[in-house]
């Protein structure tokens, strides 16, 4: 029997039993039961990838231009998600953007429709823009843009001629549950300097011209640039020197050289037989006149023939001076006369050579630059230049990619040591400078992330200052002259972050409608619990005494 409001109630022995379980029951249920129900939180991974590129850029006599620029960025950070291309096919100092686009997401998209260019000033040339094929997704599985290449465009100098050729792209900037990724590989089918004789055109320089200035040890020099077999020509030309040597004079080594020397021999030998010839006359009208006119001699009596006459030279040996002074200059010029042809044989062989070499300078075939920024568990970065073959001026068989600096500057020096021998010539002499990658790996807290970039090639563009006049009379005339400028290949650039998903549980009280602290509810119910345990006991103690 209990009390319940005061009036005493009576329980079976089988009722008290199940009292008490129920007691029991809901004293061990109130001691496990949390105050509030336990909840899970989940935090999805975020990451951005960015993209971007320049196909080529130019800076030539103090304007840029840029042909193929890309950004593009796919990254689920934001509300709404990003995934966009801003493409911009040309760009320079002298126009700004021209054809710009933005493909967003879900989109594809060629850009642009119709190829941009832009014209250089003072009729340096014209650079044209590349084509894309562009696309962006957005969509549960991932965030992506992917671009590839339709057409490389072009670059036309009148200052340097280049090949550019075959190119392709492949460009992708994606975000997923897995990491963020920016990778992109361009390939060319080569990229090649002019050939000689291009080379000078473009620069301005006449090479029929150049070629009256050079000695004849630059003579070889040039033309062996190009394999010209000058061995015979230039043993000519050393005989016809050595003959004027023993003739008391001092050859000259140049066909601009040997011209003048031509000139001053023809003066020497018409002022040598202008004295003879008046000396002759005076000789003939006077006290030596009977003596010459019985030996033969006349008034037109030529300097040679007066000194196949002995009794003329022995009558007049004055005269006979004069005459032998005449007949020396005369073979002076014909000697010189002979080196001049020996010379322009020579010349004529080294315009034949440079002519029929059409070889490039240095060409470099199946490039390709790549790089690569993952952000995932492990972040990774990468930026290579690859170069399937390299071939230089001069030498039958492809090179090592390291040796190209040292054999191309092999050439150059041979060609600036020939072209700066004229007066008032200062010639900057081309440059290919392959990319040096940098890259990076980090995490910060939870996030990772990975950069990259890389200019796949640099070239140094060749040009030239003529200053005096020996250098001003082997320019073309309206040919612009003193251009320098930089030509950049391939200019990657890769980031990208990404923080992986989480989960978090908690456990808050909502018994009034909203989560609150723990206030110590728990334990005063486990308190209640004994309490009611306590009594429960009790009770039955109580029950089997009165039984």
């Amino acid at each position: 029997m209990f009390t319940f409001r005061g009036a005493p109630v009576h329980l079976s022995r089988l009722s008290r039993r199940s009292s008490l379980a129920l007691l029991t029951a809901a004293s061990l249920t109130a001691l496990v039961l949390p105050a509030g129900a336990a909840t899970t939180t989940a935090h999805p991974a975020k990451g951005v990838a960015t993209s971007t590129l320049t196909v080529l850029r130019l800076t030539l006599a103090g304007d840029t231009v840029a042909a193929g620029q890309v950004v593009g960025v796919a990254g689920n950070t934001t509300s709404p998600h990003v995934a966009k291309l801003v493409i911009t096919p040309i760009d320079s100092s002298l126009t700004g953007p021209v054809g710009q686009q933005t493909v967003s997401a879900d989109a594809t998209s060629t850009v642009p429709a119709t190829p941009k260019s832009v014209t250089l000033p003072a009729g340096l040339g014209k650079v044209v823009g590349p084509t894309f094929s562009a696309r962006a997704v957005d969509n549960a599985t991932r965030v992506l843009t992917t671009l590839g290449l339709k057409a490389l465009g072009n670059v036309q100098l009148v200052t340097v001629p280049l090949d550019l050729s075959a190119a392709t792209l492949t460009d992708v900037a994606t975000v997923t549950a897995g990491g963020a990724r920016a990778t992109k590989a361009l390939s060319l089918g080569s990229l090649a300097l002019p050939s000689l004789q291009d080379l000078l055109a473009a620069l301005g320089v006449d090479l029929n011209a150049l070629v009256q200035q050079l000695t004849q040890g630059n003579l070889t020099q040039l033309a062996g640039l190009v394999g010209g077999g000058l061995a015979t020509l230039n043993n000519a030309v050393d005989t016809a020197q050595a003959a004027l040597t023993t003739a008391g004079e001092t050859p000259a080594d140049s066909m601009a050289g040997a011209l003048a020397e031509l000139q001053t021999a023809n003066t020497d030998a018409s002022d040598a037989d202008a004295a003879f010839t008046g000396a002759l006359t005076t000789a003939l009208a006077g006290v030596l006149g009977p003596a010459l006119t019985t030996a033969g001699v006349s008034a037109a009596t030529t300097a040679t023939q007066f000194l196949a006459i002995p009794a003329a030279t022995t009558a007049a040996p004055a005269l006979a001076a004069l005459a032998q002074a005449a007949v020396d200059a005369a073979a002076v010029v014909q000697q010189v006369n002979a080196l001049v042809d020996a010379l322009q044989a020579l010349i004529d062989g080294v315009v034949a050579a440079v002519l029929a070499a059409d070889d490039p300078l240095a060409a470099l075939g199946d490039i390709k630059v790549t790089t690569s920024a993952i952000a995932a568990r492990t972040p990774k970065a990468a930026a290579d230049v690859q170069i399937g073959s390299v071939h230089v001026l001069g030498l039958a068989n492809a090179i090592p990619l390291g040796t190209l600096t040292g054999a191309l500057g092999t050439v150059t020096d041979t060609l600036s040591s020939v072209l700066e021998s004229v007066a008032g010539v200062s010639f900057t002499a081309p440059k290919i400078a392959v990319g040096q990658p940098t890259k990076s790996t980090s995490r910060q807290g939870r996030t990772r992330f990975a950069s990259a970039s890389i200019t796949g090639l640099s070239v140094t563009l060749p040009s030239i200052s003529l200053s005096r006049s020996a250098a001003a009379a082997i320019a073309i005339p309206g040919v612009p002259t003193d251009i320098s400028g930089k030509l950049s290949v391939g200019q990657l650039a890769e980031t990208a972050q990404w923080t992986p998903a989480t989960t978090a549980s908690s456990t808050p009280d909502t018994s009034n409608g909203s989560p609150l602290p723990d206030t110590g509810g728990r334990m005063l119910l486990s308190v209640l619990g004994l309490l009611v345990i306590g009594a429960a006991l009790a009770l039955r103690r109580r029950s089997n005494s009165s039984a």
